[in-house]
Parts: C-alpha cells; structure tokens; sequence
C-alpha cells in the first residue's frame, strides 16, 4: 500500500490536535494584527481575531509563513512518502498555492500532488479528511485525486455578513454601493464558486428570511439533496442566525447532515463578525 501524505492549511478549521489525530498535516495561515505576525489557530485563536475585529485593529492575513512550509516540505521529505497531496485554499484568495508549490520545489519534491480548491473552508476540510481515509484504505492517488475534483468543482460558498461594516473597511465595498445598501437596509450575500476568480455578489433581500429562502431555493436548483451533500456553516459568532437559516433548511430539505465550523481568518477578517457560510458539500 502506497505511503500517502495529507497536507492542507489552516482555512480547514482542524485545530492542531485534531489534525495530528486524522493524520493531517496543516500548514497555519499568518494573522498579522498591527504588524505582529501569529500563525493562525496554532498561537492565536478565533476568538482573538473576533476580538482584534472588535478593536478595529489593523488586522490582515497571509499565506503560510515560509520558514514553516520550508520545515514542513524538509521533514515530509525524510519521511520518504510516495505521494504527497496538498489541498490549498483558493489561490485568488491566498499567496498559499504558490507558497506550497515554491516550497515543494526547494526541496526536490517531485512526488507532490498540488490542488488549487478554488475554494476554503469546509470543502477542503470534507475533502482533506476524506482523501486520508481513503489512503488508509490503500485506494490510489488517482482515484483520491479524481473525488477531489469532483468535490471542488460541484462546490459553492454563499457568506452572509451580518452587517457591511468589515467589508467597508477592507474596502470590499466602497463608495455610493455602500451607502446605497444602508440607505435601503437590505440584506447582502456573497458567493465563492470553482469557476470564478474573486469573491462575488450573489443576492441582497429586503430581509434576511427571504435572503435565506433564496440561498437555499439556489442550492436545490444546484442539485443539492439531503441523500448527496452535506451542509456545513462556518461561523464567526452567528450562532443564532445560523440556527434560524437551518430551521428554514430543515423545512425545506428534511434530514440533510449539517455542522457548524468556524468562519476561516482569512474570510472573517473581511467580512466581519456576525457573519456565517453556507457550504454544500458532496459526500461521495
């Protein structure tokens, strides 16, 4: 049986001793808040990034410090794996990609399988934790490789902020936009999908029930189904609006498998807190 790594980044949500109990490498993404670098869920957590928002801090994020992906690819190497496969958050969100394939590329590392997601978040974690399974069942890069694809390629992100205060700052949304969306009060969702290459505007609603209908009238347009996906929520402190959104879910698709993660840095700095994903997810 084939000796496979799984290496994926910190956009997963797997806290360290998750990660080492799965037999999943994570590389931490930086959080840098005024210009102190921390590695993300490894020296600082979700709730000190929540409360740097609070503070308006100047807060940002990055690709994986390079010193820890050098030692990451030097030790994998002595390691002497057949195959090494990384999953990567959405190379049009992060450096993270480049950094993984610069990395490999140091060190000789001709066996690396790189996957650019074009996703984050619970994607890459179903996938990441899936694929290590399936290694240990002895099934072969290839057949991991192609259920990967099929995965990130049917996948689709909706985020709802709670509010456009972070996005403004970020300078996601500038301008007359922004004033028009308060002045208006209505409610605006966000859309991540394979085939785009930024983060988009998928709807706004007068209120936040009919903005929550219509992600999900979307998602069954989309062909997901309690038997075929699974729903995950990242979540940065919206505990109770993802509860109201899947009650409507549940009305709507009886019995579909949901859990909450938590809303990646990396996004969460941008959008704010309050905010939470809906993600669906292919099982098999």
């Amino acid at each position: 049986m084939a000796k496979i790594c799984i290496v994926t980044d910190s956009s997963v949500s797997l806290y360290p001793n998750e990660a080492k109990q799965l037999g999943i490498e994570i590389a931490p993404l930086s959080v840098i808040i005024d210009n102190v670098e921390f590695k993300d869920l490894l020296n600082i957590s979700p709730l000190d990034v929540v409360e740097a928002i609070k503070a308006k801090k100047d807060l940002k994020t990055s690709q994986p410090n390079i010193g820890f992906l050098d030692e990451m690819m030097e030790r994998l190497k002595a390691e002497n794996y057949d195959a090494i496969l990384v999953f990567s958050i959405a190379s049009y969100l992060s450096g993270t990609y480049s950094a993984f394939r610069l990395a490999a590329d140091t060190h000789g590392l001709t066996h690396v399988h790189l996957v650019d997601s074009r996703s984050a978040a619970a994607p890459i974690r179903h996938v990441a934790i899936k694929a290590r399974e399936m290694a240990d069942r002895g099934e072969s890069v290839e057949t991991i490789l192609a259920y990967a694809d099929r995965v990130f390629k049917d996948s689709v992100t909706y985020i709802l902020p709670e509010n456009i205060e972070q996005l403004v700052r970020g300078g996601r949304v500038k301008g007359a936009v922004a004033a028009l969306i308060n002045l208006l009060k209505v409610k605006l969702g966000l859309l991540i999908n394979y085939n785009s290459s930024t983060i988009e505007k998928f709807d706004t609603a007068r209120t936040e029930a009919k903005l929550f209908t219509n992600v999900i009238d979307t998602m069954i347009k989309h062909g997901v189904t309690a038997k075929s996906h699974k729903i995950y929520f990242p979540d940065c402190e919206a505990k109770d609006r993802i509860e109201v959104f899947n009650k409507i879910l549940q009305e709507k698709m009886p019995g579909i498998e949901t859990e909450v993660i938590v809303l990646p840095a990396g996004i969460a700095v941008h959008v704010g807190i309050g905010a939470f994903g809906i993600q669906a997810v292919l099982k098999d």
